[in-house]
């Protein structure tokens, strides 16, 4: 069976689709000499292409882009189980990942706003496919906080939740320039789902080093749970359905107003859902 996090923090496709067919690709790697960071740096190179190819007005392009960013994320799937298959997983994978993950989105919306700008938009095209890149950002950085503080509060276990004054990690001497600046995208991330969760920050901070309270425990696995599951609104598999019914009949435009406008309500509804439990639980840690 495929390493799992949990029914609660994963969604419905990557329960049914891509943890089990990234598993059977990490199994089918693992005898070979292909490293995690090389899947990582496939799944990246995917996903950079699909992203060229929503810069075309053709919607059979624009499916195979589709395409591309399914088989992208089954790779970007692959790659963490991989590592913790062979056993070495760590925090430089995770930060790479993050990384791999940025720069296939980051494709995405260059394209969306090159595509805008020639079909006559100008230069608002661009504009708005970066009004969208932030927001997705934004909306992808506090999806992952949220699934991440589930696992810590609640399971106790398998959480990568980290604290600003935690990263970055020690940075070995000799470390490559792409090592380096993964680190210091990590950091900003880390900071900046910091300055969305400043209350489940704290509360995380209070509470390092010790084992969370049962009481704590208990009631954010209870009262936590629909928040987490909400996160599938803003997180990355609705992408690739959002792309399939807005991008490809012709219409990139509206898939950038969506993440700009429904997603970033739904990031404000969760963001304060989120909120309310360390608010309550401050005093017990």
């Amino acid at each position: 069976m495929y390493a799992s996090k949990g029914p609660v923090v994963e969604e419905w496709a990557d329960r049914r689709f891509f943890r089990p067919v990234g598993w059977w690709l990490a199994k089918t790697l693992a005898p070979t000499g292909i490293s995690a960071d090389d899947v990582t740096l496939a799944s990246l190179v995917l996903g950079v292409a699909a992203g060229h190819f929503f810069f075309y007005s053709r919607p059979w392009l624009n499916a195979i882009g589709v395409a591309l960013f399914v088989i992208s994320d089954v790779l970007d799937s692959a790659d963490g189980q991989l590592a913790r298959l062979r056993g070495t997983s760590t925090r430089m994978g995770r930060i790479l990942d993050g990384l791999a993950d940025t720069g296939r989105f980051v494709s995405l919306y260059a394209h969306l706003g090159a595509r805008l700008y020639v079909a006559g938009w100008g230069w608002s095209g661009p504009l708005l496919a970066l009004a969208a890149i932030l927001s997705h950002s934004y909306q992808a950085a506090a999806a992952d906080y949220i699934r991440q503080a589930y696992l810590y509060f609640a399971v106790g276990k398998g959480s990568e939740l980290d604290l600003p004054e935690q990263t970055p990690p020690p940075i070995p001497a000799g470390a490559s320039i792409w090592t380096r600046l993964s680190a210091w995208f990590y950091g900003d991330y880390v900071r900046r789902q910091a300055w969305l969760f400043p209350r489940t920050t704290a509360l995380a901070r209070s509470l390092a080093g010790r084992a969370v309270p049962v009481s704590i425990q208990l009631a954010w696995a209870e009262r936590q749970r629909a928040v987490v599951e909400g996160c599938a609104w803003i997180a990355q598999n609705i992408r690739f359905l959002l792309l399939a019914i807005t991008a490809v009949p012709g219409w990139p435009a509206a898939y950038c107003w969506i993440v700009i406008g429904p997603l970033n309500l739904v990031l404000i509804g969760l963001i304060l859902a989120h909120e309310r439990e360390p608010k309550v639980h401050a005093q017990l840690a």
